[in-house]
């Protein structure tokens, strides 16, 4: 064999060599990516959110879906990529500043510990304001309060709605008929209409949020606006449309009856921001698999 063969031999075996770890790099790099399934072990949704559980959860969320939050939340324009984001630990801080603005009232918020805010404490200062009974509120955990809060959601957006509307509602919610005599449900008062819908499969488990997404979909398509749902979420699943843009504009419209409470910061807005990070929390959970006994069980 010639020298220059030889040396040819040698350089395609050093590139080669160079070209399989540049690949293991990159396949390193890419298994390393997160998903928001990683997140599923921070919900702890048997337990009171505490600022260490809140910090957490956020730290787990990948790029996206952080990006998604924070354009939901209105701390970054609509039009806003990966770039503008600060680092996990800067944008949990963002995150955490607006919670406590929508919660605080200005005077004392300058004074508060942004990085401890407690979490559970907001979401019952929310659900007392909302008319939750005092016993659910003061015992149930956080995860259960949010559920609450998305149920109250629902029965307004639902008492708002034309009959006609109702019933396009629960064709698409109950595609395979599980809900007997829509046009009876259709009539019924949103309180009324959900303690009945809350014994069906329809409403059961993870599929009272695919009826939230359709809520929110037909929400906005009634009012003519169009959901580019890819455009507007992170999120592994439908339930992504909550925690998108238009979700957040339509959340923000929610009065939540009976939210008022006097010199504490903005409840509608509270109450728009726990659904939406409890949007989140589902759409990690399912992306996980976690199953739904694991979740809902008492």
């Amino acid at each position: 064999m010639s020298s220059n063969s030889a040396k040819a031999g040698f350089s395609r075996r050093y590139f080669l060599i160079f070209l399989a770890s540049l690949l293991g790099v990159f396949g390193l790099f890419v298994k390393k990516r997160r998903s928001i399934a990683d997140a599923a072990p921070f919900v702890k949704q048997k337990e009171k959110w505490t600022a260490s559980h809140f910090y957490d959860f956020l730290n787990a969320l990948p790029t996206d879906v952080m990006l998604c939050f924070k354009k939901s939340l209105g701390i970054l324009d609509a039009d806003a990529d990966e770039a503008l984001l600060k680092g996990s630990d800067q944008d949990i801080l963002d995150i955490q500043k607006h919670a406590l603005w929508l919660s605080s009232n200005v005077l004392v918020y300058p004074f508060r510990d942004k990085t401890k805010l407690d979490y559970h404490e907001l979401v019952t200062w929310v659900c007392g304001g909302a008319g939750i009974p005092e016993i659910v509120v003061q015992t149930a955990p956080t995860f259960a309060l949010e559920n609450e809060l998305c149920k109250l959601f629902f029965v307004q957006k639902w008492d708002e709605q034309t009959l006609p509307l109702r019933e396009e509602w629960l064709a698409k919610i109950d595609p395979n008929g599980a809900i007997k005599d829509k046009a009876a449900v259709a009539t019924l008062s949103g309180a009324g209409a959900l303690a009945v819908l809350s014994s069906t499969v329809a409403f059961k488990g993870f599929a009272f949020y695919t009826a939230m997404s359709t809520t929110i979909a037909a929400t906005a398509g009634a009012v003519g606006v169009t959901l580019p749902f890819a455009a507007y979420t992170g999120a592994s699943t439908f339930v992504g449309v909550l925690s998108g843009p238009v979700g957040w504009a339509i959340m923000g419209t929610a009065a939540l009856s009976g939210v008022a409470l006097a010199g504490r910061g903005n409840p509608l807005k509270t109450a728009a921001f726990i659904v939406l990070l409890h949007a989140l929390k589902i759409d990690a959970l399912i992306a996980a698999g976690v199953p739904e006994k694991d979740v809902f069980s008492i």
